[in-house]
């Protein structure tokens, strides 16, 4: 009998399975059942709303940068939630899914690949600084805390000052690309020159024409991008974290316990960046559940306690995306389909006219 191949993907779920029984296991798997059985339901469904208003703002945050009136919100929300799929599937610290949403914002919106790029990076830069300053906040009011840890409050503070620095490192080198236009140049003659080792035939010149052209308008795309435009991309975006961290807050108020809003925020700010560690496992499962009980332990939280929210949060932050973005690249996919059939079709029915006028 022949043996099935077994994938990577497979075996990195297996692994953060394993991680996940064993996290069960040490946390106590009884209380935590005993916890979350006494779960107030109806505030815990509020998190769902959260949670869509989040991916809304995540969208709203690209969608201005993007400024294409061929696309619209909703056709954007769609490719965020492709995207998220990839992202939870594929985990490569979020570029499989920034893949997927520069290409069917090229598709849908008929955009060139670099402005569509150009509005992915901004964005993602944006991300990057709001996480920053959130986390800032955060750490100065935990500050106040006897009860939080010492050396979390210095990390979470160091994180976010880096973090902080990267950002507006990259947003600078972003909104001066024109003075690299020479080494871009320079670089695709390089790679031209390599390439026609194997082809004598082949036009460096041509592939230096085309490595400008992009570049050119991806430079033009994001210098076209206005101070007002940014402004609301941070702000929105800096709401989407405070928004975010009300999932395991209201988590904890479900489950009759009050928590600080401010130790929440730190946590789940930060087990936000574990989450684009391209460790290999779909979705971070195991891996995730045990950094935010961990950290919810450092700040006093009792374990049970704290591994019911966790798990209470990645069933919103997790399954339900992982549920709803499924369901999105399947109608993207049957899109796929139902165009590429139509398109056939057309080609069919022009060759033959083409064949009865030759009659």
């Amino acid at each position: 009998m022949r043996r099935l191949p077994i994938s990577l993907t497979s075996i990195m779920l297996i692994v953060g399975a394993v991680i996940f029984i064993i996290y069960l296991y040490f946390a106590d798997v009884t209380e935590i059942a005993a916890t979350i059985m006494s779960l107030d339901l109806k505030i815990a469904l509020t998190a769902i709303l959260i949670d869509l208003t989040c991916i809304g703002l995540f969208v709203l945050g690209w969608y201005v940068l993007l400024k294409n009136p061929r696309m619209s919100f909703k056709e954007c929300f769609e490719i965020v939630l492709v995207s998220i799929f990839g992202d939870l599937m594929i985990p490569t610290a979020s570029i499989s899914g920034e893949f997927f949403r520069v290409s069917l914002a090229v598709k849908r919106g008929k955009i060139q690949i670099s402005e569509a790029t150009a509005s992915v990076l901004l964005h993602r830069i944006l991300l990057a600084l709001t996480f920053g300053v959130v986390l800032l906040v955060s750490v100065i009011n935990l500050a106040g805390y006897q009860i939080a840890p010492i050396a979390e409050i210095y990390a979470l503070g160091a994180i976010a000052i880096l973090d902080l620095v990267l950002g507006m490192a990259s947003m600078y080198i972003a909104l001066r690309a024109h003075l690299f236009e020479k080494s871009v140049e320079k670089l695709a003659l390089r790679i031209g020159g390599f390439l026609r080792h194997f082809r004598p035939n082949y036009d460096p010149d041509r592939l230096r024409g085309n490595v400008l052209e992009g570049f050119r308008t991806f430079v033009q795309a994001i210098k076209s991008v206005k101070m007002k435009t940014f402004v609301v991309s941070f702000l929105v975006l800096t709401l989407r974290w405070f928004l975010i961290a009300m999932i395991p807050y209201i988590m904890f108020i479900s489950l009759g316990r009050s928590v600080s809003y401010w130790i929440v925020l730190g946590v789940a700010v930060f087990v936000s960046m574990v989450q684009m560690i391209p460790i290999g496992i779909p979705g971070m499962v195991g891996v995730m559940e045990v950094s935010m009980t961990a950290f919810f332990m450092g700040f006093g939280i009792p374990p049970a306690l704290a591994a019911s929210a966790t798990i209470l949060t990645r069933l919103v932050i997790f399954w339900f995306e992982l549920v709803i973005s499924a369901f999105a690249a399947s109608l993207q996919g049957l899109r796929g389909l139902r165009i590429s059939y139509k398109t056939r079709n057309n080609s069919g029915h022009s060759v033959q006219g083409q064949n009865s006028k030759v009659v």
